[in-house]
């Protein structure tokens, strides 16, 4: 199957949403192109980030569209598809083939504790629907609860030319390593832990899905431009400073920091979908000035 595999920085994107909850789908435009600019790879919208799970089956297409439309083939865009409910799953996922997105990338059903029977068959369901379109495993069990083994991985490349990736956001660098080993070598593993890239990219990961790209393009695209160019010096320098800038924004409740250092850098990301929260005063005063400490560009 001929399509655009995923290399490089995938920046997992916010979902710029106004203090009435409501979707504001010009940011969304505008965000696609300041990430285009800055050099990043890809563009990974709906995802943990983009808060997928907490807007309806309308919003997520909205969103899906306009990125899709203002990245206008200047890089890949694979869209975050899946959902608990089987039908919405196939649904976002058919919907992102026939927008023109490069693919779509789906949890495992959550809530349930499911064994591997029923994530083989939720996986099938949706590759049997769309089977001239890429597709990626995301596998994130922190979130999800249901993990997804290299078994089942191997299992789904070997039955479905469709199913090209995985993203792996277990935190656990030895699940990379097994994913790695137990797939063949033409399949797509993005980290989805921006404080492994380098560490993977040696390993020969494609790339790595990184929250981090969303606010800050340059220190993460710089990871992986400095490894292609053989400048491995500069490339964990810049994997030092993206390990601080992770760990700045995972001190602060979810999704909110990242939209207020958007804020900081003259884009507009509005405030958390609810129930999650904005920022207080004193924790935005506090993030300005630890980014602020790191040297980053506002």
């Amino acid at each position: 199957m001929n399509y655009r595999k995923l290399e490089g920085i995938i920046a997992a994107t916010v979902t710029p949403v106004t203090e009435e909850g409501q979707l504001n789908l010009e940011v969304v435009a505008r965000l696609t192109h300041f990430l285009i600019e800055k050099g990043v790879h890809g563009l990974f919208p709906c995802g943990s980030t983009g808060e997928g799970v907490l807007l309806t089956t309308v919003e997520r297409k909205q969103v899906a569209e306009i990125t899709v439309k203002e990245a206008a083939g200047r890089v890949p865009v694979v869209i975050h598809t899946g959902s608990i409910n089987l039908t919405e799953a196939i649904e976002l996922t058919t919907h992102a083939r026939d927008i023109g997105a490069d693919g779509a990338a789906l949890i495992p059903p959550y809530y349930y504790s499911i064994d591997e029977i029923t994530m083989l068959n939720y996986y099938r369901a949706v590759a049997r629907q769309v089977p001239d379109f890429p597709l990626y495993i995301y596998n994130i069990p922190g979130n999800v609860k249901n993990a997804v083994s290299p078994k089942v991985v191997a299992q789904l490349q070997s039955e479905f030319p469709n199913i090209v990736g995985i993203k792996d956001s277990s935190m656990d660098f030895m699940n990379f390593i097994n994913f790695r080993q137990a797939v063949t070598e033409d399949f797509c593993i993005l980290m989805g832990n921006d404080a492994q890239i380098y560490a993977s990219l040696l390993m020969g990961c494609s790339g790595a899905v990184a929250a981090t790209a969303t606010v800050f393009p340059e220190p993460v695209v710089e990871i992986y431009e400095s490894l292609k160019a053989g400048d491995r010096e500069r490339a964990l320098r810049a994997q030092d400073l993206v390990i601080k800038l992770r760990a700045i924004f995972r001190s602060y409740t979810h999704v909110a920091p990242y939209k207020k250092a958007l804020e900081f850098r003259g884009i507009d990301a509005g405030v958390p979908h609810s129930p999650l929260r904005p920022l207080t005063s004193e924790e935005s005063r506090k993030l300005r000035e630890q980014l602020e400490d790191l040297g980053l560009p506002f």
